[in-house]
């Protein structure tokens, strides 16, 4: 009977660090695109050696798990980064591909607000609340306008506690900078066009921060419907 068990093997320092991160992004904890601490704070945070976060890291990025931006640092990816941007790389070719990106995102997120406002903790609402304050700083649709878009969705998103869809729209929301740039690339863009997006996010985080599921529900809605008019049409 003795030879049928074998016994426990230690499990090494690395293999530790790397279950923990590899924990925390699976159960959406971390996010996709959020950076995780540094190097020399995961060895303080970990009380480990060195060697042993690296160790850990590359194993993580070799996974698909992180990636390693030069000079900035490391990064959290989607689970299902790589399926699903290969997948919609190919058919962002086709004619309709925004009509059908745009039923995905109502379905998903429609959804997700709804849910964000029974589940969001007190940490999320700030994190609504201090991205749509960057947005109405921001009078005009540049560059970091577009960043605040994709993170607010993604933080709505991240406020179901859903790990499962926190990674799968991750993958799908990299594409809303572009929707975004189509809309105010428009020839036929109406004035004010900024501020009535801007004025929609916030009536959606509005209905989160008070709890009303069926106001996130019907602002996220009007939104969609009303970007996916400007795009389709």
């Amino acid at each position: 009977m003795r030879e049928l068990f074998k016994k426990i093997p230690k499990k090494k320092v690395s293999d530790k660090v790397f279950d923990q991160v590899k924990s925390l992004i699976v159960t959406g904890k971390l996010l996709p695109g959020q950076q995780i601490p540094s190097e020399m704070d995961l060895i303080d945070l970990f009380d480990v050696s060195r060697s042993s976060v690296r160790e850990a890291i590359l194993r993580l990025e070799c996974l698909g798990f992180v990636e390693q931006r030069h000079g900035e640092g490391t990064f959290v990816k989607s689970a299902t980064e790589a399926v699903v941007l290969d997948y919609m790389t190919e058919i962002s070719r086709e004619t309709d591909f925004m009509s059908g990106l745009m039923e995905t995102r109502n379905i998903l997120e429609v959804w997700a607000a709804r849910t964000a406002a029974t589940r969001a903790t007190d940490e999320n609402l700030d994190e609504l609340r201090n991205i749509i304050t960057a947005m109405k700083i921001r009078q005009k649709p540049d560059p970091p306008r577009f960043n605040h878009n994709v993170t607010l969705h993604r933080q709505i998103v991240a406020a179901t506690h859903n790990p499962f869809l926190i990674h799968m729209m991750s993958s799908i929301l990299g594409w809303i900078g572009t929707v975004t740039h189509q809309i105010y690339e428009n020839p036929k863009v109406a004035p004010g066009l900024y501020q009535e997006i801007t004025r929609q996010h916030s009536q959606v985080v509005d209905a989160i921060i008070v709890r009303d599921e069926d106001a996130a529900e019907q602002a996220m809605i009007a939104h969609l419907d009303f970007v996916s008019d400007r795009i389709t049409n």
